[in-house]
């Protein structure tokens, strides 16, 4: 059980070395808030982090895109309803 924890946690690592930048830009875009893309990032990646498991494998790029945007989305909406 600890093996699978330590490629996970790595796998992490790889995803926000290789993916980062982009999923900045991403949330960026979409909020045109800097300081609410900083932490929609960081959001994206506990998800995918949290979910990791149940992702097939196939395009992780647009998998992990696809949760920046949602999670994107949802901060847009939350601040409409405030």
């Amino acid at each position: 059980m600890e093996v699978e924890k330590i490629d996970s946690r790595e796998n992490l690592t790889r995803l926000i070395d290789q993916y980062q930048n982009l999923i900045f830009s991403i949330c960026l875009k979409l909020t045109g808030d800097y300081f609410a893309a900083e932490d929609l990032t960081q959001e994206t990646f506990l998800s995918a982090f949290q979910y990791i498991d149940t992702f097939d494998g196939q395009s992780e790029k647009a998998w992990i895109c696809r949760i920046a945007s949602n999670k994107s989305i949802d901060y847009l909406k939350a601040a409409k309803r405030r």
